[in-house]
């Protein structure tokens, strides 16, 4: 069995060696609402034809609940309380010193070329280090397409890792008429579904409503896929796609009041940290391949990647190769966790969680309180266990994990770290940052001032409807 703090120790045969890269990542997707996932709605097709032939891990859980911390935890192994970065609104960008999934293939001689929509996974966050390009022209997936498919072509004939990322799914919902009339959205219905979950307006509305948002949410979803369709055909077009591993999950999903709540960010339910995880490995699921085994989804997308390749690394972290590859089975506990202030839309503070195949175990410091579930008998997550149930001797557990999270050192001033005027292509060199003078670590904590975001980052992140409260 493994376990989901760290480097497993387990080993497994390295399935691609050499291979080109591809990470995937769509923002804001919850893995139920995928019809590679059993969804009703047939939401993403070309997804689902990767997933035919690829492992598809249908226990995913994300070891947080937005986009700065998951994605901090993807390129570097880390969990977000080690990085800093849990607590929303942003305070810090990843710590300088810390080994990065980019830096470290581009130091094994690969392209590297990072295609995103920004906001809190910017260049301003630290999120560029490694990259020999790094390009942030728009929120979705086409602002950034034509550039990522051009590079592709420029690259084919060298090794590359290309980082691909897209809000499509994220407020406001936004598709063509393509995807609306997919999801049974009238022709002349607006392109945006604004107005939902604003603040001041967060009650939950009629389910006649709350079914027309839900269309809305599968249609933006529809509109990425056809995005990340079109770049797999460019992969086929170019012959790539027979030695490129590719692995499209999400950093967390979308709340549309199972519990109360709608958005993200605050909470740790299953609606919010149940992502996709779908891994294709050209030669190893040809058939396609279904796994049933709990894993984290966050942590284990570095070293799953460079050990899929054989690429050297000493990243922290852990690989789901082993559980592909049944030589482990499902992980015992899963973690995940998330903090903003008390109170500020309903939020609890700070919040963590430990999932493990059988049970849920939500615990609200702050507060002094936990709820745990029974995740086979009530897979919703919504009715909380007695007092007296066996779920809760997991309290102790989920406490120790937390409090052996101690964080790296702040990151160096901004004003010390080259600006970016416009959030466009950069070059960098990979290598990390001078650190901090602190030499101990330093916790954030609420009262920690924020440093000034850029303008740019700013209008992006308001454009996602961060910002309002």
């Amino acid at each position: 069995m493994l376990r989901g703090d760290g480097n497993s120790g387990e080993t497994a045969e390295v399935l691609c060696p050499g291979c080109n890269v591809i990470l995937i990542s769509m923002d804001t997707v919850r893995a139920d609402h995928l019809s590679a996932y059993g969804y009703e709605r047939k939401t993403s097709p070309h997804v689902d034809r990767l997933a035919a032939k690829s492992a598809v891990f249908e226990q995913a859980i994300s070891q947080s609940s937005w986009t700065l911390p998951a994605h901090g935890s993807m390129m570097t192994g880390l969990y977000p309380g080690r990085l800093g970065v849990s607590h929303y609104p942003a305070k810090r960008r990843l710590p300088d010193k810390t080994t990065t999934l980019a830096a470290t293939f581009k130091q094994a001689g690969y392209a590297t070329g990072g295609f995103t929509g920004g906001g809190f996974v910017s260049a301003h966050f630290g999120f560029d280090r490694g990259f020999e390009t790094y390009q942030s022209d728009g929120r979705r997936f086409e602002h950034n397409l034509d550039e990522a498919l051009g590079w592709l072509d420029n690259v084919k004939d060298r090794r590359f890792f290309m980082f691909f990322h897209g809000y499509n799914a994220h407020r406001p919902y936004f598709s063509a008429q393509i995807d609306k009339a997919e999801m049974g959205i009238p022709e002349k219905a607006p392109v945006e579904r604004r107005g939902f979950c604003v603040k001041g307006r967060r009650e939950k509305p009629a389910q006649k409503q709350l079914d027309d948002i839900l269309r809305y949410y599968d249609a933006s979803i529809h509109h990425g896929d056809r995005q990340v369709g079109k770049l797999l055909r460019q992969l086929e077009a170019l012959g790539l796609d027979k030695n490129t591993v590719i692995l499209v999950t999400s950093d967390h999903g979308e709340e549309f009041f199972e519990h109360g709540n709608c958005d993200h960010v605050r909470f740790l339910y299953k609606e919010v940290v149940h992502v996709p995880f779908i891994l294709h490995i050209p030669g190893a699921t040809p058939e396609g391949k279904r796994i049933r085994a709990l894993i984290p989804a966050s942590i284990s997308v570095a070293r799953t990647l460079l050990d899929a390749t054989g690429t050297d690394h000493n990243m922290p972290g852990t690989s789901v190769l082993p559980v592909l590859a049944g030589t482990s089975g499902a992980y015992e506990s899963v973690y995940s966790e998330a903090s903003s202030p008390v109170g500020a839309l309903g939020s609890r503070g700070e919040t963590m969680a430990m999932t493990t195949p059988r049970h849920k175990l939500i615990s609200y410091p702050v507060e002094g309180t936990d709820e745990a579930y029974d995740r086979v008998h009530d897979i919703h997550e919504h009715k909380v266990l007695p007092e007296d149930h066996d779920a809760y001797d997991n309290r102790k557990v989920l406490r120790a994990w937390s409090n052996s999270l101690v964080v790296l050192p702040k990151p160096a001033s901004r004003a010390s770290q080259p600006r970016y005027t416009t959030p466009t292509a950069k070059t960098q060199e990979g290598e990390p940052d001078e650190p901090s003078a602190s030499k101990e670590p330093t916790a954030p904590t609420e009262n920690e001032e924020p440093e000034a975001l850029p303008d740019a980052i700013e209008e992006q992140l308001k454009a996602l409807g961060y910002l309002d409260d």
